[in-house]
């Protein structure tokens, strides 16, 4: 797949450089090794995070109950604000949007747990 070169800030930028984790129609998360970060594309957005941070921003999505908010009529229950420390960036969420943002998040997470097993299995039958 054909990444494009974006810049985030003067920090960072989608390049050979990073691998692509997990892609979404909505979004996509990066890994850059040299960094130790990862790059999440979502909507019009990018955020640069630490691990700790993705993982954090995962739970606060994880902990938000789609079936409350879909059944509530009020107008604050149209929108979600999702923020955590270490992340520069607040997300205004629709019901659909969380629900992507969900799929992105936890498809990623997949992802770097699998790559984590499997590097540990492959230097473990090597030592």
């Amino acid at each position: 797949m054909n990444q494009p070169e974006v810049k985030l800030g003067e920090k960072m930028q989608i390049s050979a450089a990073m691998q692509e984790i997990f892609t979404t129609d909505n979004g996509a998360v990066y890994q850059c090794d040299k960094s130790n970060r990862l790059l999440v594309s979502f909507g019009d957005s990018l955020a640069e995070l630490k691990v700790e941070t993705f993982l954090r921003l995962k739970k606060a999505v994880d902990s938000i109950n789609l079936s409350t908010m879909a059944v509530n009529t009020g107008r604050s229950s149209d929108y979600e604000l999702i923020t955590v420390f270490g992340c520069d960036k607040l997300y205004v969420l629709t019901l659909p949007e969380i629900y992507s943002f969900k799929e992105l998040l936890s498809g990623a997470k997949f992802i770097l747990e699998l790559n984590s097993m499997l590097h540990e299995r492959l230097y473990a039958q090597l030592a």
